[in-house]
């Protein structure tokens, strides 16, 4: 599925805003559609996995869910990292005190900015010689990493407002609505991969595709 012009435009426009300088737009897949060698192929996945990495790097502990057997006992995970532990470690370990915000909004703005490296190796992987199932795993897993990361950063900053600090709360609002394209935009384009995948699929086995729409994009 390609991404609507309109949408991929609010998110450069979201992230200049943010940033405060010029946004660079998207290039498209068909620029790169000549290029099918094997060597080319596995460069532009490498790039599309070292994205997605740097999407999911963040200055906290990485929470973790609740395991099954806790689910099924009713068992607590007193050694699980909880969102509430990640947003007290990342709020202490901000500096200058009075001014945390501002830090967490340059952070806030780094990872937006690996978010929307993300969205641009993901399209170039649409030229891809083969894709796998596990270049879309890689999107949706960032993508799950976004949506984690959207919400420490708002708790974190409520637990700044909280110790009397000063927040900027239109700046904050900004950040959230980045957030949301960018979990929209990145979700479109993992459905562009997986459709990408059923037509190869189709081609190789003589099978008409399913279509397949929609399945990351929900914010």
């Amino acid at each position: 599925m390609k991404r609507g012009v309109g949408a991929a435009g609010a998110f450069a426009a979201a992230i200049m805003l943010l940033s405060g300088g010029c946004a660079v737009n998207p290039q498209t897949a068909q620029s790169y559609g000549k290029r099918t060698d094997a060597k080319h192929a596995h460069t532009e996945r490498d790039v599309l996995a070292d994205a997605a990495l740097a999407v999911e790097t963040s200055p906290w502990p990485k929470p973790e869910p609740v395991s099954i057997f806790s689910r099924m006992t009713g068992a607590s995970d007193d050694d699980r990292v909880t969102r509430s532990d990640a947003v007290a470690v990342y709020v202490n370990a901000l500096q200058p005190a009075g001014a945390r915000f501002s830090q967490l909004a340059i952070d806030a703005r780094a990872n937006l900015g690996a978010a929307d490296r993300l969205l641009r190796a993901a399209d170039h992987a649409l030229a891809a010689q083969r894709l796998t199932v596990s270049d879309v795993a890689m999107v949706e897993d960032a993508i799950q990493a976004l949506r984690e990361n959207r919400q420490i950063y708002v708790n974190a900053a409520r637990e700044i407002e909280n110790a009397g600090e000063p927040i900027d709360g239109v700046q904050l609002e900004a950040i959230r609505d980045a957030y949301s394209e960018a979990i929209r935009e990145l979700g479109r384009s993992a459905d562009a991969l997986a459709d990408r995948i059923d037509e190869d699929r189709s081609e190789n086995y003589a099978a008409p595709a399913k279509p397949r729409r929609n399945r990351f994009s929900g914010v």
